[in-house]
């Protein structure tokens, strides 16, 4: 059967006095140390985020300047066979020759522009990674 006597308030302030002093010098400082993790992360996915919103932007500017190159290309091409068609067939062959040099020309800039920037964003997307890995690993 239980006492109840002065032992149990002895054991009883002793509980007390050992919560309040692992309060203090472990659940307040891990708390701390979590919520600055938790921070640190947040920060983290809104930074790459933005390079993945900054990634997408760049190759939608690349596929719109890809279209407009290939209307702009397209659109000589026609003027080429509109002015060939009065004109003689050497003319004409001439005219056809130099419209696809020039879009030849296009796409190959184009795609090697495209090449370099996918390889910038590559090579910040390693960076991120590492200075993740170091920030997380520091902690």
């Amino acid at each position: 059967m239980l006492d109840l006597n002065i032992t149990l308030l002895f054991q009883l302030a002793n509980f007390f006095i050992a919560v309040y002093v692992l309060n203090i010098l472990l659940i307040r400082p891990i708390r701390a140390i979590i919520k600055k993790r938790n921070g640190i992360l947040e920060g983290m996915e809104e930074e790459a985020g933005s390079f993945e919103y900054q990634a997408s932007e760049r190759l939608a500017n690349y596929e719109a300047e890809l279209t407009r190159a290939r209307q702009d290309a397209g659109a000589k091409r026609e003027e080429g066979r509109e002015a060939g068609a009065a004109e003689q067939q050497q003319i004409v062959g001439a005219a056809q020759k130099s419209a696809r040099d020039i879009l030849a020309e296009t796409r190959a800039a184009l795609e090697a522009q495209a090449a370099a920037t996918l390889a910038d964003l590559r090579g910040q997307v390693g960076g991120l990674s590492t200075r993740l890995a170091d920030r997380l690993l520091k902690g």
